[in-house]
């Protein structure tokens, strides 16, 4: 299996009358929130989403997956090899729609998604290109489909990714990475530091406080905000201070923990120890009003 992202730039009129509207070679096979039995319906239906957010000029997402010739699935398998790769690229909680083509001699499928969210905000999802290619690589392995490099198909656009949007793409995994072990900024910046990512400050001239943040990697730096949002300072920041406040809730939770365990036992032996007083208490006063017995002699005969 092999994926192709196609640039944003299509409309969904254009984009769902190529995919859905010629019955005799296409199938829509899945749909979420559109309908799929007319593309002209399925049109409008993203189209209406869409105009919640209308800063957003190109938000038609296509992709094309492809299977190799000696791969034969049926339905419910590519309808699911289809939802793990739109969610692998971050087109979630979004319409969805997906078609089979029959016009070659390998099976594939057209995929649409709506970059703007039932929420009606955007779906940020950089790198999309290199997240396809790395889910498609998961895929493979999981569900031992025909590697890439075994196929005999033409190569994707992702083969010749701009140099600058890779480092990017290093830069991005790298803090993703390495961000859940660091209690702080300062142990981020040394464990980047460790993968060749040096972390570059923004100060205020008056006030020496920080207001950004930017990312040297191979001779090229890049500000945080415009790799991803959450590599802002802000949000980096903010992740830092939730997880620090994850981490002593859970010691507070482990202490309440160990001390109601404590407090347990103690209780059960207090009583078990009442108990065991109350069993002896009855023995004692059992023995105290039992009448004694009389002890008989031998009879007389007469």
């Amino acid at each position: 299996m092999i994926a192709r992202v196609f640039a944003p730039g299509g409309s969904f009129g254009r984009t769902c009358h190529y995919v859905a509207e010629d019955l005799t070679r296409a199938q829509v096979i899945w749909q979420e929130g559109v309908r799929g039995h007319d593309y002209r319906l399925a049109v409008r239906d993203f189209e209406m989403i869409a105009s919640l957010h209308d800063t957003i000029s190109k938000p038609v997402f296509h992709a094309v997956l492809t299977f190799h010739r000696d791969e034969k699935l049926d339905t419910d398998q590519k309808v699911g090899l289809a939802l793990k790769y739109l969610d692998g690229v971050g087109m979630v909680n979004t319409q969805r729609l997906i078609a089979e083509h029959f016009d070659a001699r390998h099976q594939h499928l057209h995929l649409i998604a709506n970059r703007i969210n039932f929420d009606g905000e955007p779906i940020h999802n950089f790198p999309e290109v290199l997240r396809s290619r790395d889910t498609v690589e998961r895929l493979v392995r999981e569900h031992g489909l025909v590697p890439v490099a075994a196929k005999d198909l033409r190569h994707t656009n992702y083969d010749a990714l701009d140099a600058s949007d890779t480092r990017k793409y290093v830069v991005y995994r790298a803090v993703k990475e390495c961000l859940p072990g660091c209690r702080n900024m300062e142990e981020l910046e040394q464990r980047l530091l460790q993968s060749g990512v040096e972390m570059r400050y923004r100060a205020d001239p008056a006030t020496g406080q920080r207001m950004g943040v930017s990312f040297f990697y191979q001779n090229e730096a890049f500000s945080g905000s415009k790799i991803d949002r959450e590599l802002s300072l802000g949000r980096l920041e903010r992740t830092l201070e939730q997880r620090q406040e994850l981490r002593r809730w859970e010691g507070q939770k482990l202490q309440l923990q160990k001390t109601q365990a404590l407090e347990q036992e103690r209780a059960l032996k207090q009583r078990q120890a009442f108990e065991e007083e109350q069993r002896q208490e009855k023995k004692l006063n059992q023995e105290e009003t039992q009448e004694p017995r009389l002890r008989q002699g031998p009879r007389l005969r007469i």
